[in-house]
């Protein structure tokens, strides 16, 4: 049992991480997702500045009575001024203040499901660099073997110089390649690194396949734009308060000859703002999400449609490539082995490997191909939102 534990912690590691576990890695140690996080937090601060109370005011002052230049008396006065909210102001400001919270966390949610989205996306962008490194290893595999036999003919005699140097120069032109391949390949790794915000080197497994994932949600975006559209409004309904503070003051003076208690009110008078400009921003604003929100939601319809249609037809490229690919690899086999007595010419021989070639990296990127449009399908869809 120990060995068999060992056995399959060296395989593991020796298979490198999968894509899955590098994106709980990436989205838990994202400092752009936990400054995103951030501004659900800073919302809240905001939104206790549009509940909060006016600090109250106390006046004091000190009185000198002269009477008749013979005598003099002190006399005081104090008063305490509050603002008070009105009752329906109050009730739309704590509708703007949920709304608002709901908005920064849609936002999060954005930000979240386009970061999972942006991170699938550039790892397609590896996994295809390092698919077509590992074909050009095969290819230069298949080169490396009919420049074997080209020199052993040659040796002999049985072909031309013309055709054992178009055999070399076949085979150093995909060594040639794989190096720019591993280039790219390595390019595409350290700039999927940069985005996922992980600082250390990962073995990565790009044995990895993307699924269209069944969810009940809907686009990230939508939901942002209800969630404004929805904000706007609530502070629509905030403008509609013409006035939304009354002051309450009580005062109390003491005089040499009396005593006097004062309790006022003070209204403001809504007589040159009135706030309908504001109110008449934050309709138009909510209005504007409204409309920008369908307008999207025909272009998702249209664009799920569109790939939907895609990945059918790559579905029929792929089988078609895949029963074309057995054929040509029994080709040239049997042209390998022609080859070899003399049956048939290098060029010949070439034109097979090149084909054959050029249908495996057909599939590849066929497969890439519908990697990302599972992975954009899921974006719009809303899988991503959880």
């Amino acid at each position: 049992m120990k060995y068999i534990i060992i056995f399959a912690l060296f395989y593991s590691a020796l298979m490198g991480k999968s894509f899955d576990k590098f994106l709980d890695m990436a989205i838990e140690k994202s400092p752009y997702l936990e400054a995103s996080k951030l501004t659900i937090k800073q919302t809240s601060f905001k939104n206790e500045t549009l509940t909060r109370y006016k600090n109250p005011s106390l006046d004091l002052e000190l009185s000198l009575f002269d009477q008749d230049n013979s005598s003099t008396k002190l006399g005081y006065r104090g008063s305490y001024t509050q603002d008070i909210r009105l009752w329906g102001v109050a009730s739309d400001k704590d509708s703007l203040v949920k709304a608002n919270l709901e908005l920064a966390k849609s936002n999060y949610i954005k930000n979240k499901a386009d970061f999972i989205r942006d991170i699938s996306l550039s790892f397609t962008n590896y996994s295809l660099s390092k698919l077509l490194e590992d074909l050009a290893k095969d290819e230069l595999t298949l080169a490396k073997n009919i420049f074997d036999i080209s020199k052993s003919r040659y040796d002999l005699g049985t072909i031309s110089r013309g055709e054992f140097l178009q055999a070399k120069i076949d085979y150093k032109m995909v060594e040639s390649n794989l190096e720019s391949l591993k280039i790219t390949s390595s390019r595409n790794y350290y700039s999927l690194l940069k985005q996922s915000g992980i600082k250390d080197e990962i073995d990565l497994d790009t044995d990895y396949n993307f699924f269209i994932k069944d969810t009940n949600s809907t686009s990230p975006e939508l939901i942002e734009l209800k969630n404004k559209s929805l904000s706007s409004l609530a502070e629509s309904k905030v403008n509609s308060n013409k006035v939304e503070w009354m002051s309450l003051a009580a005062e109390y003076e003491n005089e040499p000859d009396q005593n006097i208690y004062r309790v006022s009110a003070s209204f403001p008078l809504a007589f040159f703002n009135d706030k309908s400009q504001e109110k008449a921003i934050s309709t138009l604003e909510s209005k504007k999400a409204e409309m920008l929100s369908e307008n999207l939601q025909s272009q998702i319809d249209i664009e799920l449609k569109r790939l939907a249609l895609e990945i059918e037809s790559l579905t029929k490229v792929k089988l078609i490539d895949s029963q074309i690919l057995k054929d040509e690899e029994d080709l040239l086999s049997m042209f390998e082995d022609a080859y070899k007595i003399s049956n048939v010419n290098i060029i010949a021989l070439q034109d097979v490997k090149a084909r054959l070639i050029e249908t495996k990296e057909r599939l590849i990127k066929t497969k890439i191909q519908v990697d990302r449009d599972s992975i954009t399908i899921n974006y719009l869809k809303g899988y991503y939102n959880d």
